[in-house]
C-alpha cells in the first residue's frame, strides 16, 4: 500500500487531464484489488478551503487538491514548476499555499521576477573587464538576499514567472541539482539554504532542456480541471442585484454553453457539424467567457 501511494501522489501532479483515468487503470492493474485513499492533511486542507473561500474564489476540489500537491512536491525538492496553459488557476494555486502557510504560524515571502524582462547579464551580474569590479544583477541580488541566516521557521521563495529557455536557465542547473549552489561570474559561490525554494510559473516547457526538467519537482495544472464555470459563478455571485443574476444566469445557460461547444468543437446540440473554428488567436473557453 505504501509502494501505491508513494508511486500514485508522486506522478499524478505531472499528468494531463486524458493521461491521469489511464495512469490510475494503470496502478490498479499493478495492485489489484487495493483500495488506497489518498492522504489528507486534516489541517492544511481545511485552510486551504478556507483561504480560498475568503478571498470569494469558488471552491474546487480540483483546485484543492493541486494545492495539496504543490505542497508535497515541495516538501521533496527544493525546485518546483507548475506548469499549464493561461486559466488553469496556477496563479491562485501558488497565491493560496503562501497564505496557507501564513496562516498555519509559517512565514512565507515571495519574491516575483520574470527572467524574460531583462537580459542575462542584468538577472546574474556583470563584471567589469577593466576595473574588475562586480555588479550584481536581479536574480543574484534577490538570492543573496534570502539566503541570510535566519533563526526563525520560516519559508523565503524566489518565483520565476516567465518562458523558461536554455538562455537563462542553464546558469541555474547547479542550483536546481543536490549542490544547491549558484556560481557568479566573479568566481561566487552562494549556497541556497534549507529555508529557501526556486517556484517557476511556466505556460509549458517546449524551451527547457532535459537537463532543466530532470532537476525538477512539476505540477501540471490543466484548464481542463477547472474550466469556466467558477469564474463565471464568481463573477455571478458578485452582481449585487439578485434580478441580474438571474436574467444573466438564464442568458448564459441559454446562449454561451452552446457556442462554446460549436466553436471549440464543432457542435450544436450534442451533434457534430464540422471542424472546429479557426481562431486568429488562440483562446481557452476561460479566455472567451472572460
Amino acid at each position: 500500500m505504501v509502494l501505491m501511494r508513494a508511486l500514485r501522489d508522486m506522478n499524478l501532479p505531472k499528468f494531463v487531464f486524458e493521461d491521469v483515468p489511464l495512469f490510475l487503470g494503470l496502478i490498479s492493474d499493478l495492485f489489484p484489488g487495493l483500495d488506497c485513499p489518498r492522504v489528507r492533511y486534516p489541517k492544511f486542507t481545511d485552510t486551504v478551503e478556507k483561504i480560498l473561500k475568503e478571498d470569494k474564489y469558488i471552491l474546487s476540489p480540483d483546485q484543492v487538491d493541486k494545492v495539496i500537491q504543490m505542497y508535497e512536491t515541495m516538501m521533496t525538492r527544493h525546485t518546483t514548476m507548475i506548469v499549464g496553459p493561461t486559466g488553469g488557476g496556477k496563479s491562485v494555486v501558488i497565491k493560496t499555499l503562501i497564505k496557507t502557510q501564513i496562516k498555519l504560524g509559517t512565514p512565507t515571502k515571495v519574491h516575483t521576477l520574470n527572467p524574460k524582462a531583462v537580459s542575462v547579464v542584468e538577472l546574474y551580474g556583470i563584471l567589469d573587464p577593466l576595473t574588475r569590479d562586480w555588479t550584481d544583477g536581479l536574480l543574484s541580488s534577490i538570492f543573496r538576499e534570502i539566503n541570510r541566516p535566519t533563526e526563525r521557521d520560516e519559508r523565503r521563495y524566489i518565483l520565476f514567472d516567465g518562458d523558461v529557455d536554455a538562455l537563462w536557465v542553464e546558469n541555474m542547473n547547479s542550483v536546481m541539482d543536490d549542490n544547491r549552489l549558484l556560481t557568479l561570474a566573479n568566481g561566487e559561490r552562494i549556497r541556497l539554504q534549507k529555508h529557501c525554494a526556486l517556484l517557476f510559473e511556466v505556460g509549458d516547457l517546449q524551451y527547457a532542456s532535459p537537463a532543466t526538467v530532470s532537476r525538477c519537482g512539476m505540477v501540471y495544472v490543466d484548464p481542463k480541471n477547472l474550466g469556466y464555470h467558477p469564474y463565471w459563478e464568481r463573477w455571478l455571485l458578485n452582481r449585487d442585484s439578485e434580478y441580474e443574476q438571474k436574467e444573466f444566469g438564464d442568458l448564459f445557460d441559454k446562449y454561451v454553453p452552446d457556442c462554446l461547444d460549436f466553436i471549440l468543437e464543432g457542435v450544436v446540440h450534442g451533434r457534430p457539424v464540422g471542424p472546429r473554428l479557426k481562431t486568429i488567436v488562440h483562446c481557452t473557453s476561460l479566455n472567451m467567457v472572460r
